[in-house]
């Protein structure tokens, strides 16, 4: 895990905002180059990821390091969790 990835993650599971290089949280999402790629819910009980239209290996990096679920490609195709997926599918993950 880089170390962006990983200050981003504990400011967001805090729910502190942090901007650390392209990445940024305000607590309640996590945005890659202003891409919203994790939200909570209003009550904070689900987290939703999304590639967000950018199937990049640092969108999947910062999905990866952030939830517990498994962001890959295949043949440039997404997965998730060895499911394929939308770029811009929303799917309920976990921290």
């Amino acid at each position: 895990m880089r170390k962006v990835t990983a200050k981003i993650r504990a400011a967001f599971i805090r729910g502190h905002s942090l901007s650390v290089g392209n990445t940024s949280t305000n607590g309640e999402s996590v945005f890659l180059h202003g891409n919203e790629i994790l939200y909570k819910s209003k009550d904070g009980a689900k987290v939703y990821g999304s590639l967000a239209g950018w199937n990049t290996p640092t969108t999947r990096e910062r999905l990866n390091g952030i939830t517990q679920d498994r962001w890959t490609q295949k043949d440039y195709e997404p997965y998730f969790n060895g499911d394929p997926i939308g770029e811009n599918q929303w799917k309920e993950t976990s921290l």
